[in-house]
Parts: structure tokens; sequence; C-alpha cells
């Protein structure tokens, strides 16, 4: 081998070497991105304005995940893991039972006595204080309408009484004249809930 075909070889083998670092590191990158977008954090636009005042159409909502319901099916089995911090008057993101992905209060939860009567949420027989609703803000009795026609669903359907059951909460929207919340579609499992919002804009 004469020196010019060696200094070929060693261009292209310092050049191969180059690329493959690079690759690596935009793989490892990649992999890092995944798996905060499946584990950690989520970015997520709101629709409608069931979150009024607090949110609008088109508001954009930072979500924290950790400790949060995570699925994933692995050679036929689901697994399941989940231990939130979920705290009263928290904003959360759940999947709806149309598997939908949708931002609500935290109202009531697990082993707390609720009651909605005369336009007002009582929780273990106090009045919820939500500073958050615009003025004379009447919040309506549960409807079961929607939960009528689901079957095998994860969903509780609530009365306009009764103590929250280990495992699920009590979800509300802010605009509670035009809201779909715990009213309609029931209490809400803790494995529907993905996530808890942090910020907003």
């Amino acid at each position: 081998m004469d020196m010019e075909t060696e200094t070929k070889v060693s261009r292209l083998w310092a050049k191969f070497k180059r690329y493959t670092r690079r690759s690596i590191f935009i793989f490892l990158f990649l992999c890092f991105l995944l798996f905060v977008r499946i584990f950690l954090f989520q970015i997520y636009s709101i629709q409608g304005n069931s979150m009024y005042p607090t949110l609008e159409h088109g508001s954009v909502v930072f979500v924290w995940k950790g400790g949060f319901a995570i699925s994933a099916k692995f050679f036929g089995t689901e697994l399941l893991y989940t231990d939130p911090n979920i705290n009263k008057l928290d904003l959360v993101l759940f999947v709806s039972q149309e598997e939908e992905l949708v931002v609500k209060r935290v109202i009531g939860l697990p082993g707390e006595f609720y009651s909605i009567e005369a336009g007002r949420v009582l929780i273990d027989s106090t009045e919820l204080l939500e500073n958050y609703l615009p003025k004379g803000t009447y919040t309506s009795e549960p409807s079961t309408s929607i939960f009528l026609n689901r079957h095998n669903t994860p969903f509780l359907a609530m009365d306009k009484q009764g103590r929250i059951p280990p495992g699920y909460y009590l979800l509300l929207g802010d605009n509670r004249q035009y809201s779909t919340d715990s009213r309609s579609f029931g209490l809400v499992p803790v494995e529907k809930i993905k996530g808890k919002v942090i910020f907003y804009f």
C-alpha cells in the first residue's frame, strides 16, 4: 500500500468514526427526548372552553407526568404503573371516555364525601371555596345521560352526593355551565389520569 492510498484510507476511517459518533449522539438524544415525552413531560393545547376563565381554547399547558399512569403492552401483557401526587384543585390531564385528552380540575379526592346541592359543591359537608370561578357560578347536579350509553367503562357514575371510592377522583370544569365533566361521565379512575398541569399560558 503506497503512501497516497494509506492517506485516503486513514481519512475515510476518520470520517467514518466521526459520522458514527454523531449518529450515536443523535440516537441517544432522540431516545432521551422520547423518554421525557412518554414518562415525564408533555405540552398540550386546550381544545374548547370548558375550563374558562382559567384556560381558554388554544391555551398551552405544560403537564408533569412523573408518577402518573403509564400503560404499555409487552408480549401481549399490559403493564401499569401509577403513584401520582394529586391534590385538591389541581388541574389534571386525563383520557376521557372518548379516548381524548382533557384537562379538568380536581374537586374531590378518594375517601371524601361530596355533595352538589343548590348550585354549590360541598366536600365533607363544607362548601368548597372556588375563587377561580366567576361570581354567581351555579354548579348543576350530576346527570348520567352520557353514562347510559357506556358499557364496561372504568368510570364510575355519581349521584348528587356520595363517598368517592379509593382510586377515583371527582373532576369538574371551571366553566360549569358548559363543561362535560364528572357530572356527566362519572368519577375518574386514577389510571386514566396522565399528568398534572404545572404551567399554562
